[in-house]
């Protein structure tokens, strides 16, 4: 109970003072308290401003940048593969290219992609693992976006971290594993996938 009876008592105290000044120093007062907000909010837009700027600098350089997952919105705007980019942008730079870029050659971003009892599986990158949950013409289905992109791009952090193919054409092994030789539609798929991927990567 003490407190609300400290709180009005203040409340009359600072009334009775306001009442009792005249309309120039009302003025002076509103002034005084309205530079007293300004400079506080100033020096909290500073601190904030500040925290960006570090976060910033300290942003892990081999991840999607900013100006990258624009570009990638850019480019993908209006493909079924714009619901993915909120995951794709949380991925290693080069993993989120090669995502793009195999996409594209792979369904057209989303366009053309393997079915489960007619519905989208969310492989839009021609991607064969075998489980219980599987589509159309031999491929993986997922569940949601959010699984297609987390399975896909480990996959292919693999392929690049740890088999250190780092290029599109040693990426080739996507299309026709480990042993296919090199031909004109395994040349069309890397020239393709090389376009979008140097789009990116050099962004």
């Amino acid at each position: 109970m003490k407190c609300p009876l400290l709180l009005y008592r203040m409340r009359n105290k600072i009334f009775q003072f306001a009442t009792g000044l005249n309309e120039e120093q009302t003025k002076k007062m509103l002034l005084v308290f309205l530079a007293v907000a300004v400079f506080i909010l100033s020096a909290v837009f500073q601190i904030i401003y500040k925290e960006l700027q570090t976060v910033e600098r300290t942003r892990d350089p081999n991840l999607v940048s900013p100006q990258m997952e624009r570009k990638i919105t850019d480019m993908t705007r209006g493909y079924p593969i714009t619901n993915m980019i909120p995951y794709i942008s949380q991925k290693d730079k080069t993993v989120a290219a090669y995502l793009v870029s195999i996409a594209k050659k792979e369904s057209n971003w989303g366009k053309h992609v393997p079915v489960r009892n007619g519905k989208d599986c969310y492989n839009y990158w021609g991607f064969r693992m075998k489980t219980d949950y599987m589509g159309s013409s031999g491929h993986t289905c997922f569940k949601n976006p959010q699984q297609a992109v987390n399975i896909v791009s480990r996959r292919i952090d693999e392929l690049v971290k740890v088999k250190k193919r780092d290029t599109p054409r040693e990426m080739a092994i996507w299309k026709c594993g480990s042993a296919c030789a090199y031909d004109k539609q395994v040349g069309k798929w890397i020239s393709d996938v090389n376009l979008y991927y140097k789009k990116l990567i050099y962004y």
